[in-house]
């Protein structure tokens, strides 16, 4: 018995049907390994007959000749195979020809396995290593036709600040990825090339509810599955359960968004992952995939737009019109926001906006300090006097309390 990281391990050695001795439990991890190990090492495809007597988990039962273990051993081996696949193993089933027959076999191009080799080179294309490394044969391609990858400076600098602003967003599922990244990349670059950005606060409220519910999207959306959630919806304070496809995960406005097809409302939608609660992922059938992205899809179509923009459309959506004065109401205009609904003699215009999250609308009417007017409806013209009001009481402190201060 040997223990490692406080798990005991129990070895009961048996006789293998390939003449070795095996374990008597083989891992699902040295499973993986044996049948990687296996394949990498040849460059004509494999026969799954043969595959099943070589690798010692598969062998043992496939040599019994009996149809039940066999059928049992081949369930076992597309498993695996499909869980590789999914952790970006690229196990292809290719056909090929055999005594007169075509039949399916299965290889592991190294080119594809392998990850290439990254060198960081200067403006000129030149390596740090330099004509050195050339001149000993080291900037030919490796590992059975693996090439280096030459990356510039100016791009390493690019992939080092994408980095570290994607590993400091709030809550972001793959920061500690990211963030090994970042240290990798950074061993191999000098770091006075690289000039770190202003930092950014940004809210992380409800960081311990946030952060678990993200890395559930992110896991559902890589495979493909479904999810399910209460959901409070923005403008109607009530609940409804919700059952979504996801397409994508935004970070906009200091929020995160899931955008994916609701089957609910049979259409997609925009959602705030803050107002998510009792989500989950279905585990049914956890090597399938529950849906496929449309192509015609863009993650983009929701990014760039004000907050108050971002929700679903119809779904308590405000129509709003919005007088603009002179000159503000050209500001308005040349940067398209909204629709105009009418214009005045004296310059002004009245602009018609959809609403779809009324916080956001009304601080962004309120920056305009009366310059911009809401005429309708009434629930956001009262909304923006009682926001008024609630920001001059903050402002309204007397002369003690803000020498105190």
């Amino acid at each position: 018995m040997d223990t490692a990281c406080g798990v005991d391990w129990w070895w009961v050695a048996a006789e293998s049907p390939t003449g070795g001795r095996v374990p008597e439990a083989i891992t699902k991890t040295q499973r993986w390994l044996d049948l990687l190990a296996f394949l990498i090492g040849r460059r004509l495809p494999v026969a799954v007959e043969q595959i099943m007597e070589s690798i010692p988990a598969y062998a043992r039962d496939w040599e019994t000749g009996d149809d039940t273990a066999r059928a049992s051993v081949r369930r076992k081996f597309e498993r695996d195979k499909d869980e590789l696949r999914e952790l970006g193993i690229p196990l292809q089933t290719v056909p090929y020809a055999m005594g007169g027959e075509t039949q399916d076999g299965y290889v592991l191009a190294r080119k594809d396995f392998y990850l290439p080799y990254l060198r960081i080179v200067g403006a000129a294309g030149a390596s740090t290593e330099g004509s050195a490394a050339r001149a000993r044969g080291l900037d030919r391609p490796r590992q059975g036709g693996v090439p280096d990858l030459d990356l510039s400076a100016a791009d390493a600098c690019a992939a080092l600040d994408a980095l570290w602003r994607v590993e400091g967003l709030p809550h972001y599922p793959y920061a500690a990825e990211a963030r090994s990244a970042f240290h990798k990349l950074s061993g191999d670059i000098d770091l006075d090339m690289f000039r770190r950005p202003p930092v950014v606060q940004l809210d992380g409220s409800r960081s311990s509810e946030i952060g678990p519910a993200l890395r559930v999207l992110a896991e559902a959306l890589h495979a493909r599955k479904r999810v399910t959630f209460t959901y409070r919806g923005i403008h109607r304070d009530e609940e409804t359960e919700r059952d979504v496809a996801p397409y994508g995960l935004a970070f906009q406005g200091g929020h995160w968004y899931l955008v994916g097809h609701d089957a609910l409302r049979d259409d997609l939608r925009v959602l705030r992952v803050s107002r998510m609660r009792d989500l989950s992922a279905n585990r049914a059938a956890p090597h399938t995939r529950d849906y496929e992205i449309p192509d015609d899809f863009r993650l983009d179509d929701t990014l760039g737009k004000q907050a108050w923009e971002l929700g679903s459309a119809g779904e308590g959506e405000l129509a709003a019109r919005v007088r603009f004065r002179f000159p503000l109401s050209l500001w308005a205009e040349r940067n398209g926001h909204g629709e105009l609904d009418d214009e005045a003699a004296d310059g002004s215009s009245i602009r018609r906006f959809a609403v779809r999250q009324v916080h956001p609308f009304l601080r962004w009417v309120l920056t305009f300090e009366g310059e911009a007017e809401i005429l309708e409806p009434p629930q956001l013209r009262r909304g923006l006097r009682e926001m008024a009001a609630e920001v001059a009481a903050v402002h309204e402190a007397s002369p003690e309390e803000t020498r105190d201060g």
